[in-house]
């Protein structure tokens, strides 16, 4: 039977690690392909591809941000043959298999759980004529016509009959799965790109249980060798893939196993690709943290899930965190100005209303990390949350992804609010176009309280429409300058902050209105002759090539009385993307005055 495994992934960027597990798995036996969609593409482009492969057995990686499209997709295709055979797999249809199967006559077949075995099985199985009820983790549909054998009752109770087999034991050993990825063929071309990110796993499962998480059903952590691990990411490193994105949920579970790993990536990383971890920040020792001070500047991309910070929200969702702990652990990595670290914030949890999350967000915001990144509670099946929604009178979104629309803790009307307020955070926070201002802002006017700033703020997006428009970088600098002038604290120290950050991270663009541009035109003769000054080249360039022109690789601004010396540096990395010098005192050393 002629296969093809399809994703459908969120955008093009993105690689589906699950179809190439399987593929790696099975098509030593099978006539068997893979086809990769976002969906973003046009159905009728996707349902083509698909057609133009001759399969048989159509089978697709189902998520929460792509089972809705696959359903269109499914009904298109089997409209179109009705003889096709369509088999799902993925944690979107792993929970609630017979309820999901009666509401989508269309689908044959599911592999629940981890998908490897059970779908070479279930290939042996059709190619041999076998039972079907002998292959663990599978579920699959007896049409109404095909069950009279059956008992009389279950036949006559529904048009179909589901039959859901027993779970299959995943206690195997995780180097028994072939590389995913196919260095051979076109998988090469494919992730050998310079916009996509690779998925890579060095373990599955995750030792904590947190309720709104679906790596809380699996009960154990399961690891791929140190060899096997090391074998593969030699072949990844060499790529020129932007990210390689280990999907462990728990990277640092095994301190000791993630120090090695993170050695072995620097001593092979001669490209300095990013690599990007999930981490649980409270459980980094010592030794760790010492570990991490040594790392390469901008390798290596922490996500921490803090969630909330209110203690009755974290026992509810069986979340147990060290927030003393937590807290010296980000300052610790934030001092060594080399480690990306992004925390995430749920809103929507269980007994965190408005107010409370003002609070978690506060304490989470003023650690100043890298990004925060504010998401929303989703229902998904198989969780305690999804068990427990009459408990907390959860209502959500009926579609995928089933997001939260409000519960007792928390209104719509809430939820929007910081929907709005998400946005904000994104905009001018995330990004660190604004960093200077915002910490100026801060400190000067909200005493550190950022929610209120963003609420306020967010307040007056609303009321003059800006949520309606897009804006592009330099219009949020004159609308944060609009704001400041509304609310009475465009002060002049306000504005020097807004200079300096649109000077440090728009390395071409000319000054805006909102700024006096004589600060850098009276400047410009000054420019052009210590662009040519042997110690000026030397001193901030390390350059001593005279011919080597570097006069638009930096600017000169004055703010205050200051004559600040702008130099421009790598554009991805947050922590070199300009570097800042007062150089009056340099200015005057060379008697620049005397030489135009």
């Amino acid at each position: 039977m002629k296969t093809l495994l399809v994703s459908l992934d969120s955008k093009f960027i993105h690689s589906n690690l699950a179809i190439r597990y399987l593929k790696s798995y099975c098509a030593d036996c099978f006539d068997m392909d893979t086809k990769e969609f976002t969906i973003n593409q046009k159905i009728e482009l996707i349902t083509d591809q698909i057609f133009s492969t001759k399969a048989e057995l159509i089978c697709f990686s189902c998520y929460i941000w792509n089972i809705e499209f696959i359903n269109d997709i499914i009904y298109i295709l089997k409209t179109a043959n009705p003889k096709l055979k369509i088999l799902l797999g993925g944690p979107e249809v792993s929970y609630d298999i017979k309820a999901f199967m009666r509401n989508n006559p269309l689908i044959d077949f599911i592999i629940y759980g981890e998908g490897e075995i059970s779908l070479r099985e279930f290939l042996i199985a059709i190619r041999d004529n076998k039972d079907l009820s002998t292959v663990n983790g599978l579920a699959y549909r007896i049409p109404k016509q095909d069950n009279a054998e059956l008992n009389d009752l279950q036949a006559s109770i529904e048009d179909d009959l589901i039959i859901i087999n027993k779970a299959r034991d995943i206690n195997y050993d995780l180097d028994v799965l072939a590389f995913p990825y196919d260095y051979e063929e076109k998988d090469l071309m494919q992730v050998n790109d310079a916009n996509r990110i690779i998925y890579y796993e060095s373990s599955r499962g995750c030792p904590f249980r947190c309720a709104f998480c679906m790596s809380s059903i699996d009960k154990s952590v399961r690891t791929f060798s140190l060899e096997r691990v090391k074998r593969d990411l030699l072949i990844l490193l060499k790529t020129k893939a932007r990210q390689i994105k280990f999907v462990d949920r728990t990277f640092n579970a095994d301190y000791k196993r993630a120090m090695q790993i993170m050695q072995f990536i620097v001593e092979n990383n001669s490209q300095y690709m990013s690599i990007h971890f999930e981490i649980t920040a409270d459980i980094i020792n010592d030794e760790f943290l010492e570990f991490l001070k040594l790392m390469p500047v901008n390798m290596f991309q922490f996500e921490i899930g803090v969630q909330s910070t209110n203690e009755q929200t974290l026992c509810e969702i069986n979340r147990k965190t060290n927030f003393e702990r937590l807290i010296y652990v980000v300052n610790r990595i934030k001092e060594y100005k080399n480690i990306h670290m992004h925390l995430d914030l749920i809103a929507g949890l269980p007994y965190e209303d408005y107010e409370s999350f003002k609070l978690s967000f506060n304490k989470i915001h003023n650690l100043y990390a890298d990004k925060l990144q504010l998401g929303f509670l989703k229902v998904l099946k198989g969780t305690k949350i999804y068990e427990n929604t009459d408990v907390h009178d959860i209502k959500y979104s009926k579609k995928a992804p089933y997001e939260i629309i409000r519960n007792k803790y928390i209104s719509y009307e809430e939820i929007l609010k910081l929907k709005n307020i998400e946005e904000l955070v994104d905009r001018y926070y995330n990004e660190k176009y604004f960093y200077n201002t915002i910490m100026f802002i801060m400190k000067s006017f909200y005493n550190d309280n950022a929610f209120e700033f963003y609420e306020e703020f967010s307040h007056y997006w609303k009321r003059n429409n800006l949520y309606l428009a897009m804006h592009n970088r330099k219009k949020l600098y004159e609308i944060i300058y609009d704001f400041a002038k509304n609310k009475g604290i465009l002060t002049s120290e306000f504005v020097d902050n807004l200079l300096y950050d649109f000077v440090s991270s728009n390395e071409k663009e000319e000054l805006l209105s909102i700024f006096d541009k004589t600060n850098e035109e009276s400047l410009r003769e000054i420019k052009k002759v210590i662009a040519k000054n042997e110690e000026f080249r030397f001193k901030y360039f390390g350059i001593q090539d005279m011919n080597y022109r570097i006069i638009n690789d930096f600017r000169l601004v004055k703010i205050t009385d200051d004559i600040i010396l702008f130099v421009y540096k790598d554009k991805e990395n947050i922590f070199e993307r300009c570097k800042s010098y007062r150089i009056n005192e340099f200015l005057e050393s060379i008697e620049y005055k005397e030489e135009y």
